[in-house]
C-alpha cells in the first residue's frame, strides 16, 4: 500500500488525528495532517482558482475530492482523476461520479474546457524534461479555447537556510533549483523516494511557449507561491 493512500483511507475511516510525514531527501520534513485534503475551507489562490473554472473540468490528482466536491456544488461538470485506486474509493463514497484511476502523463480519455492542478499539481511531472513531455500532451486534454489552472512555488524566494543549501546543491549538479526528491511515510509505512518539481514562473513560461502554449500569471503571493492560467495559442 502507499502510505499516502492509507493515511487517506485512515482519515476517511474516522481517524482525525491521522497525519503523514513528507520528508525531503536532504532530511528536511513536514508533518502533514490528512485533514487538509478533506477540509473545505480555501485559501485565497485556491478560490481564485475555483473562481476561473468553467465548462467541462478534470480535476487532476484529486485525493479526497476537496476541489471537484466544491465545483460541483457550484453546479459545474466535474471528472476526477487520481493514480491512486484507494483515492478513487474515497472519491466514490464522498459522491464524487465514476472517478479515474489513471496518470495524467499518459491518460487521453477526453477533452476538457479545464483541466486543474491544484497543490502544486504540476510538480508531480517531477523534472523539467518530463514538464515539456506534459505540456506537449497537454493539448490533447483541451477543448478548444480550454485551459490548465495550476499553482506552483519560486524556490528561490526563501531563505530558510535549509531551502538555500539545496537549491545551490541542485545548481552546483547542474539540477534545476526547484527540483526536489521527496518520500511519504506514514504509521511506519516508508514510501519509495519520488520526484518533485517547484517552478517559477518565468520558467513554467519558458516551456510553454516551447510547446507553443500561453502561460498568464494570474496571482503571485510574497512566498513565491502563484496561479497561472495555461491556453493554447491562437492562430
Amino acid at each position: 500500500m502507499n502510505p499516502f493512500a492509507t493515511g487517506l483511507l485512515a482519515y476517511h475511516a474516522g481517524d482525525r488525528n491521522a497525519c503523514f510525514v513528507i520528508r525531503r531527501d536532504d532530511g528536511y520534513e513536514q508533518t502533514v495532517p490528512l485533514k487538509v485534503f478533506f477540509q473545505t475551507e480555501f485559501d485565497p489562490l485556491e478560490s481564485m482558482a475555483l473562481d476561473l473554472c468553467r465548462g467541462k473540468i478534470l480535476d487532476v490528482g484529486a485525493a479526497a475530492g476537496r476541489h471537484s466536491i466544491e465545483l460541483r456544488r457550484r453546479g459545474l461538470r466535474v471528472c476526477a482523476l487520481d493514480i491512486l485506486s484507494e483515492a478513487a474509493q474515497i472519491l466514490s463514497d464522498r459522491g464524487v461520479t465514476a472517478p479515474i484511476v489513471g496518470d495524467i502523463l499518459h491518460w487521453s480519455g477526453d477533452q476538457f474546457d479545464t483541466v486543474l492542478m491544484l497543490m502544486n499539481g504540476i510538480g508531480l511531472v517531477g523534472t523539467p524534461e518530463k514538464l515539456d513531455e506534459f505540456l506537449c500532451h497537454a493539448p490533447n486534454l483541451l477543448t478548444h479555447g480550454g485551459q490548465i489552472i495550476c499553482d506552483s512555488i519560486d524556490v528561490s524566494v526563501s531563505q530558510t537556510p535549509t531551502h538555500v543549501a539545496y537549491r545551490e546543491n541542485n545548481l552546483r549538479k547542474g539540477l534545476y533549483p526547484g527540483q526536489q526528491c521527496f518520500s511519504i511515510s506514514y504509521a511506519g509505512q516508508q514510501g519509495e523516494i519520488f520526484p518533485w518539481l517547484h517552478l517559477d514562473a518565468a520558467c513554467l513560461s519558458q516551456h510553454c511557449r516551447k510547446a507553443n502554449l500561453d502561460c498568464n500569471i494570474v496571482h503571485k503571493e510574497a512566498d513565491g507561491h502563484y496561479l497561472v492560467s495555461i491556453m493554447k495559442r491562437s492562430g
